[in-house]
């Protein structure tokens, strides 16, 4: 018996197929994009609120210390750090529980393992893509512990990369053209901030994604990108707990790394990224100076001295997020121009930033 014409069941033909799975496929492009725009959105989102707890933690020590935390702290020698910003402010970033594991009266290295090992949501950026925690087998060959949770934000020492303390290990003198609101044994007061504290970095994207890779000084250059220690060529990954800055003392061993300080001596998300270093006999020479000579200052890189700071990079498109001395958190793009990057960064060089 036939089956009505009307009955019949017609199936897709081959060419129609291909025309849904075209259109499907279109469609997908489009979307896609705007999806993970969508989700590079919310995860700057939240980076921003990550600064904007830093930035009320900076005002909380501050209303309880009368100025805000040093970038390193030190006691009798001006090489023993033992604590950097991150620690300091534990207290204030609602981590009561950690700060009572951390023994501010032993040095960063000497802490218990598991203290540098935990990690802290807002100390990591969702758009990094970096281990949290991560292991550091090379650091581990100079010291104990070789596990570490992320610090992806940096502490601005300004237009310097010049490491700078004197007797008493307090802070030495670097112009206020140059000086930000961090360096070893100096964190700024409100008062010293003349720039006015909506126009004076405090904390930026200083992100620890692999895709960072490090060369060592200022101004180095993708040629000057070596091979490290690990057989591989080194990246940007550092401890938030990590209290000093790498130096001549260890850098055969652990070749060129990065730090919780940034400057504003290189561009941002210049790539590769320049190394923190402090250069051991430049820091003791500044450091004597000071006793005898009252115009003496710490020279940045571009005069002759020979330290180096990372520069700020973030895996946002484009710019990166800065937490600003009063708290506000905006997004610089890294077209900015230099001199009023530069001139943020300072806290008392008289510059005026529209």
């Amino acid at each position: 018996m036939n089956t009505p014409h009307s009955l019949r069941r017609r199936g897709f033909t081959l060419v129609e197929l291909l025309v849904v799975i075209a259109i499907i496929g279109v469609l997908v492009a489009l979307l896609l994009p705007a999806i993970q725009a969508a989700r590079e959105a919310a995860r700057r989102s939240s980076c921003i609120n990550n600064l904007k707890q830093y930035g009320l933690a900076l005002q909380n020590y501050h209303g309880a210390k009368g100025s805000f935390p040093p970038g390193a702290m030190m006691k009798q020698k001006p090489t023993d750090v033992y604590a950097n910003a991150n620690c300091l402010l534990l207290p204030y970033f609602e981590q009561a529980s950690l700060a009572k594991l951390y023994d501010n009266s032993r040095q960063w290295e000497d802490q218990a393992p598991h203290v540098g090992a935990t990690p802290i949501a807002i100390f990591s950026c969702p758009s990094s893509s970096a281990i949290n925690p991560f292991r550091d087998p090379v650091l581990g060959s100079v010291i104990d512990n070789t596990e570490y949770a992320l610090g992806e934000y940096a502490f601005s020492m300004g237009y310097t990369d010049a490491f700078c303390a004197r007797e008493g290990v307090k802070p030495g003198f670097i112009p206020p053209s140059a000086q930000g609101m961090f360096n070893v044994a100096f964190g700024a007061s409100i008062k010293q901030i003349t720039d006015g504290t909506s126009n004076t970095l405090a904390v930026g994207d200083a992100s620890n994604d692999p895709r960072w890779k490090v060369c060592h000084l200022a101004n180095c250059k993708e040629t000057d990108l070596t091979i490290g220690p690990t057989g591989a060529i080194p990246t940007a990954e550092t401890g938030w707990i990590i209290g000093e800055p790498n130096s001549t003392s260890f850098f055969k061993a652990l070749g060129p790394r990065g730090s919780t300080y940034a400057c504003t001596v290189e561009p941002i998300n210049k790539s590769p990224v320049t190394d923190t270093f402090l250069d051991i006999i430049q820091y003791g020479v500044d450091f004597g100076a000071f006793k005898n000579d009252s115009s003496h200052y710490c020279k940045a890189s571009y005069e002759g001295g020979k330290h180096s700071v990372s520069n700020y990079r973030s895996d946002h498109p484009g710019g990166a997020n800065f937490a600003f001395a009063d708290a506000s958190v905006r997004f610089l793009d890294e077209s900015v121009a230099m001199a009023t990057y530069r001139a943020l960064s300072t806290i008392a060089g008289d510059e005026v930033v529209q």
